[in-house]
C-alpha cells in the first residue's frame, strides 16, 4: 500500500474547501432566500463569523486552519494503517 503525500493532500483539501467557501459565500447576493443559507449558519460553523469583508475574510482562514488539521490528521492516520496493514515483502 502506498502512503500518502501529507503536502499534496493537505493542499488538496484545503484549496477545494476555500473555493467550496467562496462559492457558497459569494452565491448568497445573487440567491439571497436560499435556503442554504439559513442551513449553514455560518455564525455556528465559524467563530467570528458575519456578512462583511472581514468577517467572510475570517471564515476564510478559519476554514483553511481546520482543513489543514483535518487533513495532516487523516493523513498520519492513513499512514499509520497502511504501514501495518500492507502485507509485507520478503
Amino acid at each position: 500500500m502506498s502512503r500518502l503525500n501529507l503536502k499534496l493532500v493537505v493542499t488538496t483539501t484545503t484549496a477545494f474547501a476555500a473555493l467550496l467557501y467562496l462559492v457558497c459565500v459569494s452565491s448568497r447576493p445573487i440567491f439571497p432566500d436560499w435556503p442554504m443559507h439559513t442551513l449553514l449558519r455560518w455564525q455556528g460553523t465559524f467563530p467570528g463569523f458575519n456578512w462583511t469583508a472581514g468577517g467572510i475574510l475570517l471564515g476564510l482562514v478559519e476554514l483553511a486552519l481546520f482543513m489543514t488539521i483535518a487533513s495532516t490528521a487523516y493523513v498520519g492516520i492513513y499512514n499509520f494503517f497502511a504501514a501495518r496493514l500492507s502485507p509485507t515483502r520478503i
